[in-house]
Parts: structure tokens; C-alpha cells; sequence
């Protein structure tokens, strides 16, 4: 496995690439999803294939059920972030994101879900109700387009009851509402939705980034894998940079490792075919400063942290542009 900052510079590969982009899950620092996808867009390579769970998969939802030139447009109104951050002095920024968050746990937030009340006795139903998430998404997405195939989408959610990974594919079925929101069913906050007979789960819990069909498949590949928690930071100085270093490193480290041993298995897989890739693999981490609320970041969606995540995302893969691939190996991406 292979984990080191890639140097700027690099030669086009001689084969076009499949390219391929798996989004997280995170909640509202989904919002980071959508800078990285405009600085991407720039680049002006065709996107084959785009899969995410949770956030990550109202992200890719986003992007394949949308003509190209309303991807941004979407993604963005989706975010709600605007062009760029403003409206709270930097001096007073923690304690307004904290302050947001609870908003948001006690209220809800219009644009993305609202408390149920009450909760339903006969199964558990979510704390919160995301009829307005379901609301936004049917005027943003266009599901015949999202089902032809261009590009081609995974979204992965979790059976409840087994465990396992569940993933539906445009390749081979066609993908609902109910598929989006079964991605996003994170417990206790939100509902599961049971679809063919199986009661489905934030897709977080299994394969908080759904890379693994996308390196099952044949051919050379172009993949960014786009996490909203960073596994590498520093040591907690306090309670609530605990509280968030453990959530980072429970997901940060799910992804990366998994990533690992994925990208192992298809290279003896390539070498037992007597196939040679010089696959480009690209992890970009969502790193937080000191102005985001800890472990309850997710949860602040005010216009000034989606603005200043989309903005990060969008310096994220700026920087990842500028370096040189490691063949068969992951660059990881930290912008100075």
C-alpha cells in the first residue's frame, strides 16, 4: 500500500482512462463534493462513472441525473453555497457553527429535513424527517437521465439486519428516490426505507465511499475518491477536538484502508490476467480548521460553511491537478 504525497507535473497517459469519482458521506460538508466537482469540471475530462453513499450519493445523484451544463448549477443550488464565504468575522466563527448545528438538531434546517414529530410508535422513524431533501432532489433531478448510463451511477446503502453492503447500479437497474434516501438513512437521525423486502440504512455504515465496483472492472483508471473526514490530523488538545478526531479517524481510516486493499486485489488481479494498468488513484480529504463545531460540524448548514467547504473542495482539486499521478499507488492530497 502506498501513501505519500505525489510531486506536481506527470505525463498524459497514452490510453484514455476510465475516469470515475466516489463521493462519501458526510451530511453537510457534502458540500465540499461540489467545489471539487467545478475545479474537476474544468479539466474537461468526460466522467464515466460516479458513485457515493449518503451525502455522497445525493452528490452523484446530482451530477448523472443533470445535463452537463446544469451539473454546477444544481450541485450548487443543492449546497446552497454561495460564490463565496461571508456575512461572520473569522474572530466569532466557532461559536457561530456551534451555535448553527444545535440549531439544526433542535429545528431542522428547510432546505434538507425537519423534526418528526412525533415519533411514530409501530417502527422507529428517524428523528428527523428529510421530505424537504426528497422535495428539492425531484426538482433537481432528471431520473431518466440519471438511468442512461452517462454517466454511469453506484449508490450503496446498508442491509440493517445483515450488515452488508447493498448496491444499486445503473448498469443493471434502475435507480429511484427511495435509492437516494435509503443512502442517506443514518441512524437514529434518519429513517431506513425498506426496498425489496430489505430495510436499507445509510450507506456510511458498509462503504462510506463506494469505490470497489468502480476498481473491479478492467481497463486503466482515473479514480478520486472524495472523503469528508480526514484520517490524518493532529492530536486532540481538548474534549471536542477528541470527540472530532474520533469521528475522522473512524471514517478517514475506513476509507483509506479499504482503498488499500481494493487497489491490491485488483493489481493481482491484473497481473494474474498478465494485464498492465497505470491506474491513477487520487484521495482528497476534507480537512477542517478551527472555525468548523468539532464532531458536530456535519450539522452546521449555513450558507458560510457550505460556501467555505465548496471553496476548499474546489482548492483541493486545483492542487490535485497540478501533481503527478503514482501508478497503482493512492496520492494522497494535502493542499500546504
Amino acid at each position: 500500500m502506498t501513501d505519500r504525497t505525489a510531486e506536481p507535473g506527470g505525463a498524459t497517459p497514452a490510453e484514455r482512462p476510465r475516469t470515475a469519482i466516489a463521493f462519501s458521506g458526510g451530511l453537510g460538508l457534502g458540500a465540499y463534493h461540489g467545489g471539487v466537482f467545478e475545479a474537476l469540471a474544468s479539466l474537461s475530462l468526460p466522467i464515466d462513472w460516479v458513485a457515493g453513499s449518503s451525502a455522497g450519493a445525493i452528490t452523484a445523484a446530482l451530477i448523472a441525473g443533470s445535463p452537463s451544463a446544469d451539473r454546477l448549477r444544481n450541485l450548487r443550488s443543492y449546497w446552497q453555497a454561495r460564490s463565496s464565504p461571508a456575512g461572520v468575522p473569522n474572530a466569532g466563527r466557532h461559536t457561530f457553527a456551534w451555535l448553527s448545528s444545535i440549531n439544526t438538531r433542535v429545528l431542522g434546517h428547510s432546505g434538507f429535513f425537519h423534526p418528526r414529530l412525533p415519533i411514530p410508535a409501530s417502527h422507529f422513524g428517524g428523528l428527523y424527517d428529510l421530505g424537504p431533501t426528497r422535495e428539492r432532489l425531484q426538482q433537481l433531478i432528471d431520473f431518466g437521465r440519471l438511468n442512461d448510463g452517462d454517466p454511469r451511477i453506484t449508490i450503496c446503502a446498508t442491509n440493517l439486519e445483515s450488515g452488508d453492503a447493498v448496491l444499486f447500479d445503473s448498469s443493471s437497474e434502475r435507480i429511484e428516490m427511495d435509492h437516494i434516501l435509503a443512502s442517506c438513512g443514518l441512524l437514529p437521525e434518519f429513517a431506513p426505507v425498506q426496498i425489496a423486502g430489505r430495510w436499507l440504512g445509510d450507506g456510511g455504515f458498509s462503504l462510506n465511499a463506494p469505490f470497489d465496483p468502480i476498481l473491479e472492472t478492467a481497463g486503466p483508471l482515473r479514480l478520486y475518491v472524495i472523503d469528508l473526514f480526514p484520517r490524518d490530523g493532529k492530536v486532540p488538545d481538548g474534549l471536542e477536538a477528541a470527540a472530532e478526531r474520533k469521528s475522522d479517524l473512524t471514517f478517514g481510516n475506513q476509507t483509506f484502508q479499504r482503498l488499500g486493499y481494493a487497489l491490491e486485489a485488483r493489481q493481482l488481479r491484473a497481473e494474474l490476467q498478465d494485464l498492465d494498468y497505470d491506474d491513477e488513484i487520487y484521495l482528497l480529504s476534507y480537512r477542517p480548521g478551527r472555525e468548523e463545531a468539532g464532531p458536530e460540524k456535519s450539522f452546521d448548514l449555513s450558507e458560510e460553511a457550505m460556501a467555505q467547504r465548496w471553496r476548499a473542495g474546489f482548492l483541493d482539486m486545483q492542487y490535485a491537478a497540478r501533481l503527478a499521478p503514482i501508478p497503482n499507488g493512492i496520492c494522497s492530497v494535502r493542499r500546504p
